[in-house]
């Protein structure tokens, strides 16, 4: 099933700075002073400084992030210190910005254990390289930029990378090609399986003599959306094509898939992939037809309906019902139309629906203050994430749990000027010898006045959980922008 789009809490930030006048002691201001980030500085565990990075915005098309980082002496501002162009975004004016759908390759290797591992070893944080933030009337024309640790930067993999994407529009119908160049990754598969110490069933019974290939290869996505008169997409057709397409064609069609899975760090059906949508009333279906390699992998439909108090998404189509196969997602829903959970639905034992053995589990709830702003989120009985918010309700302090500690396994603080941010400061939970679970900043972020609105709170590295689903998004299956 295809997992429903969630806005970044970066978004909430934004509208919270700019929507409530005020700095962050509650005293209101004539009007709101846009920002952004001017400098970030990253420490270990002691505090000690590690890398710095600094913000330019020599024209109103391009953003410059240069990054400062310690040498093999961890210290920085010495002689073996390193530089090098941490992010550069080359825009170009365009009522319509860059899709951006999920690359299929990267997202796809996070379906493997051993490929989520190769992946995070070589810094590539997400489902993609992308970092280059959505712009009012602009769309991203180039991105390049240095992946490396920010915190450890002289140890592990770093390479560079750039992006170049076109965006062809004609009415009802647009085309996107990205094309990827990575630079430095020259780390292959069995090179990734000798150094990555990952327990996995089955994983001794494999041979892995073939492919000795790069674990992420250089290679051009295309995507074309196509749009019904209302700009709901009616199919999106996304092809990467690369050297791995000639392997997933050769290791894809007839081999056991959990060796294929572990010896080529991905699944398959990951070349090519083709969504078609269908808008019954109040629901939408969507068919995702697969490819290994250029062959066929099957087809999967899945539908999301609206109800009076609740979206229901489930597998097969509008007439199949929630109830025609084994389980099925819903969202309630409040009068202010917030999700408040995520529930699991499924029968029992007995494999029959609307008897006693029936479950429904709500694996999240979101809960919200008197004012309608999020405050927990809880998973089962426990709290993963608290909110608080200042007096003008400019969202203040995010706390991120685990079951580890009562102190938060993370802590975002954010400070306003003018109604805008000021300062993001990050902590992470450091165990101190003498007071057991502690707080310590391993992150700040300092921003200067801006001309510019910016869309959501660009930020070096993404620092805030994602929000609860929308229950507009829940039943478009828009495309990821």
């Amino acid at each position: 099933m295809t997992t429903p789009l969630r806005y970044s809490l970066t978004s909430l930030v934004f509208l919270m700075a700019t929507g409530c006048g005020g700095d962050s002691s509650g005293s209101s201001a004539s009007r709101t002073i846009n920002s952004m980030p001017s400098e970030a500085a990253f420490y270990d565990e002691d505090g000690v400084l590690l890398s710095r990075m600094s913000f330019q915005y020599p024209d109103e098309l391009t953003i410059s992030v240069q990054l400062q980082a310690a040498g093999e002496d961890t210290t920085l501002d010495t002689e073996d210190d390193t530089s090098h162009p941490y992010l550069q975004c080359l825009y170009m004016s365009a009522p319509t910005p860059l899709l951006r759908y999920p690359d299929l390759y990267f997202l796809d290797m996070y379906r493997t254990p051993l490929g989520a591992a190769a992946l995070a070893q070589l810094g590539i944080p997400g489902n993609g390289v992308m970092k280059c933030p959505r712009r009012s009337g602009l769309r991203l024309q180039q991105e390049s930029g240095y992946v490396s640790s920010l915190f450890t930067p002289d140890v592990g993999d770093s390479f560079s990378y750039v992006i170049n994407a076109e965006l062809e529009h004609f009415g009802a119908t647009a085309t996107e090609v990205v094309s990827y160049e990575l630079v430095g990754l020259d780390r292959t598969v069995v090179e990734a399986k000798a150094l990555i110490d990952y327990e996995y069933p089955g994983e001794d019974d494999v041979p892995f003599s073939e492919p000795d290939m790069p674990i992420v290869v250089d290679h051009t996505q295309v995507t074309t959306v196509l749009y019904d008169v209302e700009q709901r997409p009616l199919s999106i057709d996304l092809s990467a094509d690369s050297v791995w397409t000639a392997v997933l064609d050769e290791y894809c069609v007839d081999g056991d898939s959990l060796d294929i899975h572990v010896m080529l760090l991905r699944t398959c059906s990951s070349a090519r992939e083709i969504r078609s949508y269908r808008y019954i009333d109040d629901s939408v279906e969507q068919d995702v037809q697969s490819y290994n390699g250029s062959n066929p992998a099957g087809i999967y439909t899945s539908t999301a309906t609206r109800q009076a108090n609740s979206v229901i998404v489930h597998s097969g189509t509008v007439d199949d019902g929630p109830t025609s196969g084994t389980g099925y997602r819903s969202y309630p829903f409040n009068e202010s139309e917030q999700v408040t959970a995520e529930v699991s639905n499924s029968y029992g034992f007995d494999t029959i629906w609307g008897t006693e053995d029936d479950l429904s589990i709500a694996f999240d709830t979101y809960h919200y203050d008197e004012n309608g702003r999020l405050s927990e989120v809880r998973f089962a009985t426990e709290i993963v994430q608290a909110y608080d918010y200042y007096r003008t309700g400019q969202l203040k302090q995010v706390d991120e749990f685990d079951s580890q500690s009562d102190v938060p396994a993370k802590r975002t603080l954010i400070s306003y000027r003018h109604g805008s941010p000021a300062k993001v400061t990050v902590q992470w939970r450091a165990e101190d010898p003498d007071d057991g679970y502690v707080l310590r900043t391993r992150m700040v972020i300092d921003f200067a006045p801006s001309e510019e609105t910016w869309p959501s709170l660009f930020l070096p590295v993404v620092q805030f959980p994602e929000l609860p689903p929308n229950v507009s998004d829940l039943i478009r299956f828009q495309p990821v922008r």
